[in-house]
């Protein structure tokens, strides 16, 4: 994602650079750079997108994981032996 952004400032000032430079003298060059732009900034954007959806996603600590473990035992779910070994693997990690 870092190396994306760099690309993107670099790619956009160039892109904003020869579009000036081509304004007043070529129009389909200026276009054809605004074009460009564009079709690096729409992968951008999704992939950004994509990534911010994930990173929402709840990440479970090893404490939530052990509480919950906890919970299961409690409640008659799992046995003694069982949650031993769960809360042995978690740890492990």
């Amino acid at each position: 994602m870092k190396t994306m952004s760099i690309i993107g400032i670099v790619w956009f000032s160039l892109s904003f650079l020869c579009i000036m430079a081509c304004l007043n003298t070529n129009m389909q060059a200026s276009a054809g750079w605004g074009l460009l732009g564009m079709l690096y900034a729409i992968p951008f954007s999704i992939v950004g997108l994509v990534k911010s959806v994930q990173s929402k996603k709840p990440d479970n600590s090893v404490t939530q994981e052990l509480l919950y473990l906890f919970e299961l035992k409690e409640k008659g779910v799992i046995t003694e032996e069982e949650f031993q070994a769960m809360k042995m693997d978690l740890l492990g990690r």
